[in-house]
């Protein structure tokens, strides 16, 4: 499709080539157009492209040659097809907005004579209300990272927990803590995650669950039934938190080939000895690789050792920031990931996000999320950082800019160590419009917050707030 956006799949791309000449050529400045001019994401720019080689191929297969053979008819005839196949009311109303985009720019382009597409109706779509934690939930959630520390400080270590039934595990996978939320993760080199890192968190929708038990079974809760080891692993202790010291070095962790932990979880600690993480003291001989031992020394007891609880790791106080700055501050996981370090301004507790359509707006966040930011960029971040960082704020296992895929994976996993409903970082953002609402804030000052271009979009939070309302009238009120 020339310089422009490549199609999304292999049959937008079929459709394309089997457009007459004219078309094609129609579809690459369109495409350009959508890019440059305006400015829109990559996303964007794709969904544009797909629809336009959808609807241009409908028209040719009508008999159209050229853009200009175009009517409203044809128009209404090419959505009654994707209505007939299937497609959903939120799906015809992107496409007709497609198609009267595409009508509207050939118009002033000279393409056409009218404006074909000013006369197609969009479906309305059905709103359904979102799901949002309970304030409680949402509290237990952010707060999870540093609960495991707790918990992995009140177990002895080497011990199991009470209940667990060892045995043998699956050949060739590595031992490793059974640690809430964790997904084990083969030894098996040619394990591929969806960043294309090694030891990055597997994600939550493939750990394999035993038939007939619950889901916290498969997460290695207390009371849970371990996986045996075959022989020749190194078997490390089913704690959550706890750690598994192989006998030599080199020595696969339980959590992947490169060694790097899996979210939410604790490592696998090699026994040989190396620098403290984050701390100018020698390191313990359990202290593993960059990115994998624990904070350890002075600094690790004041980023969460509290209650005689086991000092954080650099990726658990990059999970703790996760999850603190998706709730506080209610922004996309593609905005969180975004982050610059020149995007934070402590003093005034405040992050510049670019949005859609590169708005920029500034958030507030709150003092646990300032505490969660100090943690880890003292403690955290100069142990994941490498040369691929630059100045993103948040970072990878292996040391590069984490991606959306991995921050789901995050918020996902600590959701189903917590045992609370499935969570994504939408559904974070979803929560803390709800509890903005809910605590007194104004619709305007929501809006703004979230970065909504209407304040239509910010509405349906009053909904959700509204049902709430209802639902407490109704089991409350003795008349209702």
């Amino acid at each position: 499709m020339g310089s422009s956006e490549p199609p999304r799949t292999r049959a937008t791309q079929d459709v394309y080539e089997g457009l007459p000449a004219g078309m094609r050529t129609i579809v690459d400045e369109f495409a350009h157009h959508v890019a440059t001019v305006q400015d829109r994401s990559a996303h964007t720019v794709r969904a544009y492209v797909g629809d336009v080689v959808s609807l241009l191929g409908h028209a040719a297969a009508a008999g159209c040659s050229t853009i200009a053979d175009l009517d409203i008819a044809e128009l209404r005839s090419w959505l009654a097809t994707q209505r007939a196949h299937g497609a959903a009311r939120t799906s015809m109303a992107r496409r007709a907005a497609s198609a009267r985009a595409l009508t509207a720019w050939a118009h002033r382009a000279g393409h056409l004579e009218h404006d074909v597409g000013a006369q197609l109706a969009s479906p309305r779509a059905h709103r359904t209300l979102p799901g949002a934690l309970r304030a409680d939930q949402a509290a237990a959630l952010v707060s999870s990272p540093a609960s495991a520390s707790r918990q992995a400080g009140r177990t002895a270590a080497g011990s199991t927990v009470p209940g667990a039934t060892p045995g043998p595990r699956r050949p060739g996978s590595a031992v490793g803590p059974a640690v809430p939320g964790a997904a084990a993760e083969p030894t098996d080199s040619t394990t591929a995650t969806d960043s294309g890192a090694a030891g990055e968190p597997a994600a939550p929708a493939t750990t394999a669950e035993p038939t007939g038990s619950r889901a916290a079974a498969a997460l290695g809760m207390p009371g849970a039934a371990a996986e045996p080891a075959d022989s020749g692993t190194a078997t490390g202790p089913a704690v959550p938190g706890a750690t598994a010291e192989p006998a030599a070095c080199g020595t696969a962790t339980g959590s992947g080939a490169a060694g790097e932990p899996v979210a939410p979880s604790t490592t696998a600690e090699p026994a040989d000895s190396g620098a403290a993480v984050g701390s100018g003291s020698a390191a313990s001989p359990a202290v593993g690789s960059v990115g994998t031992g624990r904070v350890s020394g002075a600094a690790g007891g004041e980023a969460g050792a509290e209650a005689g609880g086991t000092p954080p790791t650099p990726v658990e106080l990059r999970d703790r920031l996760v999850l603190e700055l998706l709730y506080a501050t209610g922004i996309r996981v593609s905005e969180l990931c975004g982050l610059d370090l020149s995007d934070l301004d402590r003093a005034r507790r405040l992050v510049r996000v670019l949005g859609k359509g590169n708005r920029e707006r500034s958030v507030p966040f709150g003092v646990p999320a300032e505490r969660a930011l100090d943690a880890y960029l003292r403690l955290a971040r100069p142990t994941l950082a490498s040369g691929d960082s630059g100045p993103a704020l948040l970072l990878g296992a292996r040391g590069g800019r984490l991606q959306p895929t991995i921050a789901r994976r995050i918020v996902a996993a600590y959701a189903r160590a917590e045992r609370l409903p499935h969570t994504t970082p939408h559904g974070l953002r979803h929560s803390a419009a709800t509890h903005l609402l809910e605590g007194g804030a104004d619709l305007r000052s929501v809006q703004e917050l979230l970065g909504h271009a209407s304040l239509a979009t910010t509405q349906i939070y009053t909904h959700v707030s509204v049902e709430r309302l209802r639902a407490a009238y109704r089991q409350a009120h003795p008349r209702a």
